[in-house]
């Protein structure tokens, strides 16, 4: 029997399974770092005692019946974002503006077939492994090497209809709910383990090892089903989408094979979503019932796949192996598409810093492209547009061409007027010609439209401190720090901005009303804290 579980002395429920979660906190904060690791402890411990002690018998909640979850979906949403949090400050978050604008366009297709009435967030993790994972509340994360290794992008949309499968009927909520069966340790371990294996892949393994020791039966039948009704609600809304429904049991295929041939070694996806034989035949029966329709490979798929097979080793060994693939490629003409090998050399040059090279090679990709399709290459929008226009603009800046580079910026933002990425390396081009107005205006425009959009904030900080103007600096990072949830912090550049005294009368009135916010926020959360402190003693 575990120690706390109804032993004699055991002050309350649980009392040991708080244990257990301070030996996976020991071992995450060696990964993760202890105080990033010691926050989410703390609020997964909070859940679970806020959902009961585990002395009574809890059924398993029928999938499928969001009435029946005991954790609410604010509740749900609001760890997703304590999660999002310390991944985006984690160094394998940093955004690639073009395959996080891909993903998004992919994302969004996928919901509005599938008739979602919630908010996702799709965002890329840069790891090599072929993985991908929900979190809680609606964000899903792709790893650069499952996207480098996808055959078809109807492969790459059936993975992520899977996990939007996932999410929609809400499994991590209802794990979490059944974990009050296994006790707390299980909870966290689900949850932190999508965690430690982008940092720490051996500690992950321990954590799923540790989590089997307590309720284990339980917990993977439900596992199962979970996979079983992701499958079914991510076939149908890939179908719906229009996308190949064969993409999804294709990838499930050579997931399997290849745990079969390495099985001391099976792909992350294959440990974090265990495949069955059931599974695979039941996906096969339901393509075969199927309509047969042929989904042709978006170019801003084809794109997004070269750049990060290109950076998917970004060590100077990794960087040069990864030219000679494609040099070999178009040499011996292996590849059926020029194009994305040609760009996907233009990514490896321009992140050797070889911008000459790397616009000679864009233009190679442009000069393939225009073989293959009427239309001129500055006439494609979204994805593609960006990713072939910001490597342009890049290496212009990388050879000191600054007005030529920002002309470009302009060309492309004109094509895509949504695209605030664009609009950002624009604003930083400006900065770098010392166009300090031109910036800040820009700056201001972005965040008319998107006021939590913190890659403006830090750019208009920038601006800010380029002129001089000290409280709307210091009100910029504050904005930031807000945005990322550092709340400390952002009191204390708010606080920054009231000291300078060099703000108008408007300014210092909207100064005074963002510490407000932040102030607020830093007293709610820290009474949460002292609350959650005084549950788990």
């Amino acid at each position: 029997m575990l120690p706390g579980r109804g032993e004699p002395g055991s002050s309350r429920p649980g009392a040991a399974c708080c244990s257990v979660v301070g030996q996976w906190c020991a071992a995450l904060s060696a990964s993760l770092g202890a105080a990033r690791v010691a926050r989410l402890c703390v609020t997964l411990v909070a859940l679970h005692l806020a959902l009961g002690p585990a002395s009574a018998a809890v059924a398993l909640p029928q999938l499928g019946d969001p009435a029946s979850d005991s954790l609410s979906p604010g509740v749900e949403r609001r760890l997703g974002e304590s999660i999002m949090r310390d991944l985006r400050n984690a160094p394998a978050a940093e955004e690639d503006p073009d395959v996080s604008a891909y993903l998004e366009d992919l994302g969004r297709r996928l919901v509005d077939a599938g008739g979602v009435g919630q908010d996702f967030e799709f965002f890329l993790v840069r790891d090599s492994s072929l993985n991908a994972f929900a979190l809680p509340g609606g964000f899903i994360g792709v790893h650069s090497g499952l996207i480098a290794a996808a055959e078809s992008e109807s492969e790459l949309a059936g993975v992520l209809a899977h996990e939007i499968g996932h999410v929609t009927q809400r499994h991590i909520a209802r794990m979490l709910a059944r974990s009050r069966e296994a006790g707390v340790a299980q909870m966290v371990g689900l949850v932190l383990a999508a965690l430690a294996a982008r940092s720490n892949p051996q500690a992950a393994t321990g954590f799923m090892a540790l989590g089997q020791q307590i309720g284990q039966d339980q917990m993977l039948s439900f596992s199962r089903d979970a996979e079983r009704e992701a499958d079914r609600i991510g076939f149908d809304t890939l179908n719906r989408a229009g996308f190949d429904t064969q993409g999804l049991v294709s990838f499930f295929e050579r997931i399997q094979r290849a745990g079969r041939v390495y099985e001391s070694g099976a792909p992350s996806y294959l440990r974090t979503h265990p495949l069955t034989t059931e599974r695979i035949a039941d996906m096969q029966a339901r393509a075969r019932a199927e309509r047969y329709r042929q989904w042709a490979d978006s170019l801003g798929f084809r794109l997004v796949r070269a750049r990060m097979q290109a950076l998917l080793d970004p060590s100077v060994e990794g960087l040069r192996r990864a030219a000679e693939r494609f040099e070999g490629q178009l040499r011996e003409r292996s590849t059926l598409d020029p194009v994305a090998a040609w760009y996907g050399l233009a990514t490896v040059r321009e992140t050797q810093r070889r911008w000459l090279d790397a616009l000679a090679a864009l233009e190679r990709a442009r000069l393939a492209l225009s073989a293959q399709s009427a239309q001129p290459p500055i006439a494609h929008s979204g994805a593609a547009a960006s990713a072939l226009g910001r490597l342009e603009v890049n290496a212009l800046a990388g050879l000191g061409r600054i007005e030529e580079a920002i002309a470009r910026s302009r060309d492309l933002s004109s094509l895509d007027p949504g695209n605030d990425r664009l609009r950002h390396q624009e604003m930083a081009l400006l900065l770098q010609a010392g166009r300090y107005a031109q910036a800040r205006q820009l700056g201001e425009s972005i965040l008319g439209r998107r006021p939590q959009d913190a890659i403006a904030w830090s750019l208009l900080a920038r601006v800010h401190a380029e002129r001089g103007e000290r409280a709307l600096m210091h009100r910029a990072r504050g904005e930031v720090h807000l945005i990322r949830g550092a709340l400390p912090s952002a009191v204390e550049q708010f606080r920054l901005a009231q000291a300078a005294k060099d703000a108008g009368a408007q300014e210092n009135l909207q100064i005074d009303a963002r510490l407000r916010v932040a102030m607020q926020r830093w007293q709610a959360e820290r009474i949460d804290s002292a609350a959650r402190t005084r549950e788990t003693r």
